[in-house]
């Protein structure tokens, strides 16, 4: 004995699925050429504009690293300075220099016309 099947008046169709047929197109050759021409061409523009971009980025981080570098080349210079203006050596002379101080029983040697010696020419002072 066969038992009816309960989903055959429902508009199935017995054994199997109701497929929906999609319509078929027909595309001419030529418009598949223009059309991945122009894909390919606007991926070609794209990545133009993508490596201009990373190129001008690459260029702002070199500047950006010789910024950086330069001033830790100026905060070692002023690490320097600042070791040496620790040392007696360097108040000493900075004040013999600077400001004309001398030690007491220290004679100061003024020389006028240096070229006789074979040293550069004193610039005049301000």
């Amino acid at each position: 004995m066969q038992i009816p099947d309960p989903q055959q008046g429902k508009g199935r169709r017995p054994g199997g699925i109701r497929l929906w047929r999609l319509g078929q197109k027909r595309v001419p050759y030529y418009g598949l050429v223009i059309a991945f021409v122009a894909i390919l061409l606007m991926g070609w523009i794209w990545s133009e504009n993508y490596n201009h971009e990373i190129d001008r980025l690459k260029a702002s981080i070199e500047m950006a690293n010789e910024q950086v570098f330069a001033r830790e080349r100026e905060n070692l210079k002023l690490d320097e300075r600042v070791r040496l203006a620790a040392s007696d050596n360097f108040i000493a002379n900075e004040a013999r220099t600077k400001y004309g101080y001398i030690f007491p029983g220290e004679i100061r040697f003024v020389v006028t016309n240096p070229e006789v010696l074979g040293l550069p020419a004193a610039s005049p002072a301000p």
